[in-house]
């Protein structure tokens, strides 16, 4: 069993319930032991792959694999052999009976983009090159994105003048198509975060223009349609309306490409409503705007701030797709403060720097439910407050928990050594209950929920960091009546 991907849903609730810490709802938890980060340079937790929760860690020097049973107790480790020379990991993908190691590395000059699939027990299956960088004098800069239902990954590397495209089909070891996007000349804003790839292989790019200023604004779009060898360059007319930012995601039951994030005036900072559109593969679209109304800018900003200010300091985090055609949009208030300071301030490995504090607040969430005519179907603000100071911000934020009739929010209510477990649950028509998950007094967590990964429909994996060691937490809500 492998992470769940794509989970669609008619109604959204979110449910959270508890035994084992502190029995409160129908819900058991298990806590592996602790194992030491202190040499990792990173570590994927994979899900279940026959019937055994896998760990991949990457040491940098050496790769591992580890083991653990239902009740997360370790049952084995051992060590992955990529090659000869030094292996810079892209990526791992867990399938329900292997997992993929998509690498680089560096021989005789050039640099090769590999890929290699084991079983469970960590047998070599296959392996195959996807590309060759030669003569390369600089290791280059790999990064990947996976399909929604992890059988392609889009392999891309950033150039002065563009981005190198490579689309891979992991379950035939066939590369679908290298492309090489050329934007030099185009004026636009070079962040390719927004980029993904669908389950057919075809990859989506939207980029803003760096031009702010103009009077008519656009959204240009990149992409591939059915692995054809042309790139379709296509531009969606804004009209006065500025864009804040981006985040897109594939509809594969509507066969079109989804955009969603806050606009406002031309000129401002505050965000005055969403976008939404939806991009077709004939080329067509529908572009919507939502606008923030009195009452919603009220509750968030409260009644002694002017409603025609507008919101601040918001991204759209997530955007959960209905069946039907419509979406939930999910931004969240994040704050970064930094302080300067003059006197040295002991850091978490144990070494002293001359720098600064960094203060991180991740707060309000607002939930806006669009139907699939682009009109506001209802919306709603879930509070929390989580407030930390140099750590990144690795404990803050939450988890979107979907399944086919519920959404559920997890998240840490406070960013300190003992915590509460909070979260909310969230109908179809917008009803919104809050909800206390568990406590964790005495049980040596802190949770990292925007890293975890939800496996099933009722089942997640968190993992929390605490002095230098790891811990997974496998969550198990009851099984939903249909």
């Amino acid at each position: 069993m492998r992470a769940t991907r794509g989970i669609r849903f008619f109604l959204i609730i979110a449910l959270v319930t508890c035994r084992s810490i502190s029995g409160l709802w129908a819900q058991e938890i298990a806590i592996s032991e602790e194992l030491p980060l202190r040499n990792d340079y990173s570590y994927t937790i994979l899900g279940w792959v026959e019937n055994d929760l896998l760990l991949f860690r990457d040491k940098g020097h050496a790769f591992y694999i580890q083991a653990f049973d239902k009740d997360l107790h370790l049952k084995w480790e051992r060590e992955i052999f990529l090659g000869e020379s030094r292996a810079d990991i892209i990526g791992v993908v867990a399938h329900e009976d292997l997992f993929h190691i998509l690498y680089g590395m560096r021989d005789k000059g050039n640099y090769y983009l590999y890929h290699k699939s084991f079983d469970h027990d960590v047998n070599l299956v296959d392996t195959s090159t996807i590309a060759t960088f030669e003569s390369v004098f600089v290791v280059p800069r790999v990064s990947m994105r996976e399909s929604e239902d992890a059988s392609k990954v889009l392999l891309y590397k950033e150039e002065s003048d563009g981005v190198q495209l490579y689309s891979y089909d992991l379950n035939t070891l066939q590369l679908n198509y290298a492309k090489f996007i050329n934007l030099e000349g185009n004026q636009l804003e070079e962040d390719f975060r927004p980029l993904l790839v669908n389950n057919y292989g075809d990859f989506f790019l939207p980029l803003k223009a760096d031009r702010p200023q103009q009077k008519i604004q656009y959204l240009h779009i990149f992409c591939s349609l059915h692995n054809g060898d042309k790139i379709i360059h296509d531009t969606i007319r804004l009209g006065d309306v500025q864009i804040f930012d981006v985040y897109p995601v594939y509809d594969h039951i509507q066969h079109c490409f989804v955009i969603s994030g806050l606009c406002g005036d031309r000129n401002t900072s505050r965000a005055k409503g969403f976008y939404f559109i939806r991009y077709f593969e004939d080329g067509h679209h529908e572009l919507s705007y939502l606008p923030f109304d009195d009452s919603l800018l009220t509750e968030v900003n409260g009644r002694g701030v002017s409603v025609s200010r507008g919101l601040s300091d918001f991204t759209v985090q997530r955007v959960a797709l209905r069946q039907d055609g419509g979406a939930v949009i999910i931004a969240e208030l994040i704050k970064e403060f930094s302080r300067r300071s003059s006197l040295p301030m002991q850091r978490d490995n144990g070494m002293y720097a001359r720098d600064g504090w960094v203060d991180y607040y991740f707060e309000d969430l607002i939930l806006f439910a669009v139907n699939p005519d682009g009109k506001e179907h209802w919306k709603e603000v879930l509070r929390k407050r989580q407030y930390s100071q140099d750590d990144g911000a690795m404990y803050s934020s939450f988890l979107l928990f979907k399944t086919p009739e519920r959404l559920r929010f997890l998240f840490n209510d406070e960013i300190k050594q003992e915590n509460t477990v909070g979260g909310y649950e969230v109908t179809g028509k917008g009803y919104v209950e809050r909800k206390t998950v568990f406590n964790t007094d005495y049980q040596r967590l802190k949770l990292r929920f925007k890293d975890g990964l939800q496996v099933s429909n009722n089942e997640c994996i968190v993992p929390s960091e605490r002095n230098n060691k790891l811990s997974l937490v496998r969550i198990q809500f009851a099984e939903e009546e249909q």
